[in-house]
């Protein structure tokens, strides 16, 4: 009996024990949980900001802070509640001490010296994004291949990083614009010396174009090198709504097309133009060349035309001859270099004017036959100048002859009727026989 009677004293002591246990284990994870809810932001270089119930907290540390808050798309701009209780409104705040930029998504707050304690904001937090603490907002890309081509096109990816963090907030993408930009070096020994700088594409993490997926951190551009060759310093802009940011990478060169066209036109009607292409088989492997090209007519017409299979550095292309006036034709071309990089050139510039072909000069045989021609032209042309003139001579003829028979006869009927009148005897008068 007694041995029981420990034994159900010791189940006891054991159960109590892990209902104690697991109190204080959630105990401890409800504080840790209410900890993170109203943590500090004493870590200028943190990425998303600890907010719960639209609240958070800013440590006495700190003496400056940008907050990035997503909305629901559309709605009015936040409202900051200090931890004093007073707030600041989009449209009314100390500008000395707030940098307040917002648009129909987003509100961006740059705050000097904000006051430590808990903060609240007021309005449609979008709940799918957290908020973000923006620090020193970066942008690493790939890097440039070498050598790099004149007319090239090419897909270049890089990941934006606040601080030392790649963003995860899909909705980022929203607040930034990335643009590239190609600087000359200005160095002498290449051709694009004292050359202005040129804007050459944009990045965008909005899973459109080029971009697989969106909001996942990974910006992407396809952009086309329609520069002069030369040395250049490739420039990566960040542009936010309260700071810019420029970001250089290593000197790239950018060689001549290994690829040019020339077009031999027709001398004659019935013939084809020529589309004739040199390839620098120093530079491109030819078994890898191939080449899809669009001809648009002055006519309106348009056809395609496709080219691989290349064994020879240069080959031509036939055009048809369908009509005089401006040709424009856009190539694709792709190819591997010798150090086996795929690359793509497009040239969707290309022109060329097929002029009316000036008549051939005739023969003697031919010239004397159109001589003969023109003489007797010219005495048709004379014998019915000299018929006409017949004519018009018979016409006026006719036409005084009868201007006179007309003025006869009726001289002669006026003669006739005053003579007639005359005749008539005279009746005499009663007053006289009386």
């Amino acid at each position: 009996m007694a041995r029981f009677v420990i034994i159900a004293f010791l189940g006891f002591l054991s159960v109590f024990s892990d209902c104690s246990l697991a109190q204080s284990s959630n105990a401890k994870g409800q504080t840790a949980e209410q900890t993170s809810q109203l943590n500090l932001i004493n870590d200028p270089m943190a990425n998303r900001l600890p907010i719960e119930g639209q609240r958070f907290r800013i440590d006495e540390n700190i003496d400056e802070i940008t907050l990035l808050f997503f909305r629901e798309r559309g709605s009015s701009p936040l409202i900051l509640i200090k931890p004093d209780g007073s707030k600041w409104y989009e449209a009314r705040h100390p500008i000395e001490q707030v940098t307040w930029y917002t648009n129909e998504n987003f509100d961006m707050i740059r705050i000097k010296e904000p006051m430590p304690g808990p903060w609240q904001v007021a309005g449609r937090v979008d709940e799918e994004n957290d908020a973000v603490i923006v620090s020193d907002v970066k942008f690493k890309a790939e890097p440039l291949p070498s050598p790099l081509y004149e007319n090239e096109h090419i897909k270049v990816e890089g990941t934006l990083y606040n601080g030392d963090s790649p963003v995860k907030t899909a909705r980022f993408h929203e607040t930034v614009i990335l643009e590239v930009l190609f600087i000359s070096t200005n160095n002498a020994d290449f051709d694009n010396f004292g050359v202005d700088p040129k804007r050459i594409g944009e990045f965008s993490d909005n899973g459109r174009g080029y971009d697989e997926y969106s909001g996942d951190g990974t910006f992407t551009s396809r952009f086309k090198l329609n520069i002069t060759p030369g040395e250049y310093l490739p420039t990566y802009e960040l542009t936010t709504p309260l700071y810019d940011r420029s970001y250089e990478t290593e000197p790239v060169v950018i060689e001549a097309s290994p690829v040019k066209f020339e077009m031999k036109l027709a001398k004659q009607a019935e013939q084809d133009h020529k589309l004739i292409i040199d390839i620098d088989d120093q530079r491109v492997a030819l078994k890898s060349f191939a080449l899809n090209g669009k001809v648009d007519f002055p006519n309106g017409e348009e056809r395609t035309f496709s080219l691989s299979e290349v064994n020879k550095s240069k080959v031509s292309v036939p055009i048809a001859n369908l009509d005089y006036g401006k040709h424009l034709i856009d190539m694709s071309v792709f190819a591997t270099n010798q150090q086996g990089r795929e690359f793509e050139l497009v040239i969707d510039d290309y022109s060329f004017i097929a002029n009316r072909p000036s008549p051939q000069p005739l023969s003697q045989a031919e010239q004397l036959a159109a001589k003969r021609s023109a003489l007797e032209q010219e005495r048709l042309e004379k014998q019915r100048q000299r018929d006409e003139q017949d004519s018009q001579l018979i016409a006026n003829i006719i036409a005084i002859v009868s201007i006179n028979l007309v003025l006869v006869i009726f001289g002669v009927g006026i003669i006739w009727y005053l003579r007639k009148r005359s005749r008539v005897p005279k009746t005499p008068s009663k007053g006289k026989n009386d």
